[in-house]
């Protein structure tokens, strides 16, 4: 009687345990391409600065500056999609547990109110 709770209770609970699993790979991801970024930002930052500490005349530095810029704008387009990417994807898990689990509960509420017809009639 028990290990039939404890299998219908696990079973029950399985589409949260699936959705907090995607939330933890959706925040490893996440993190890991925001560490990625700074990484990037960091390094050109000082690479800008070396770069920027050799410049002879305004011009090159400001050359150099509209170049860093787009490098970085480019940079942090690229993030951004990543970022997105990931949590497109956590959507439709989520999407998809939530629709998968609606079906089963409908199912059963059906074959519920089938069997109380049966014993009513």
């Amino acid at each position: 009687m028990y290990d039939k709770m404890f299998e219908d209770m696990k079973a029950r609970l399985q589409p949260v345990m699936d959705l907090a699993e995607t939330n933890k790979k959706v925040l490893e991801t996440l993190a890991n391409v925001q560490k990625d970024s700074f990484t990037e930002v960091v390094n050109a930052s000082l690479e800008q600065f070396q770069a920027l500490s050799q410049c002879k005349d305004p011009k090159s530095a400001l050359d150099l500056q509209v170049s860093y810029y787009k490098a970085l704008e480019a940079k942090m387009a690229q993030t951004a999609e990543k970022s997105i990417a990931a949590i497109t994807e956590a959507k439709e898990a989520f999407v998809a547990v939530v629709e998968d689990s609606a079906k089963k509960t409908a199912a059963e509420v059906e074959a519920a109110v089938k069997k109380a017809a049966k014993q009513a009639a």
